[in-house]
């Protein structure tokens, strides 16, 4: 990156950062998110090229945002459709195996699945994801890494916050 671009962002960044990141956690509800989504916005208004010479870099900036956050809505509506899923098979299971298991079990197993799920859908998205991807498709960390776009470091904090929530949540 030409050191004019870069303090070009950097200035950028100081002007816009406080105002942005209350644009952004309007949009998600969310404070990891909006920072996520800050820190996204912000690398993919440094890889372009020219970026000085944009005709309004801080339109760009927002509008950017803006489509970040409506993809990750996008995946999440996926996500929810797949737990559904998964849920009906599950309960598909569940109603063939209801000879063996006394009424009373099968109520407490809902309700504890229940409950799993709404903590799992309490988490900022990447870490939902995280998580999902290591305890359902186990995967390695790096693994997750290269596919969400993060460091080992940070999926392995993701997986620690999600297990911490968890717990709390289940207690």
């Amino acid at each position: 990156m030409k050191k004019e671009q870069k303090s070009f962002i950097e200035q950028m960044y100081q002007e816009n950062h406080e105002g942005f990141l209350r644009f952004l956690m309007q949009k998600t509800q969310n404070k990891d998110d909006a920072h996520d989504v800050l820190q996204e916005a912000f690398q993919k208004l440094m890889s372009r090229e020219e970026l000085a010479q944009m005709e309004n870099p801080r339109a760009y900036l927002y509008r950017t945002a803006t489509n970040i956050i409506i993809d990750r809505q996008r995946k999440g509506q996926h996500h929810t459709r797949y737990i559904q899923e998964v849920t009906i098979d599950a309960a598909t299971m569940t109603a063939n195996a209801t000879s063996t298991i006394p009424p009373e079990r099968q109520v407490a197993a809902r309700q504890e699945l229940d409950l799993i799920y709404q903590a799992l859908n309490q988490l900022p998205e990447k870490c939902r994801r995280a998580f999902l991807m290591h305890r359902e498709q186990h995967m390695k960390y790096s693994e997750i890494a290269a596919v969400l776009e993060l460091s080992v470091s940070m999926v392995e904090k993701y997986m620690i916050q999600a297990l911490k929530h968890l717990r709390r949540k289940l207690k």
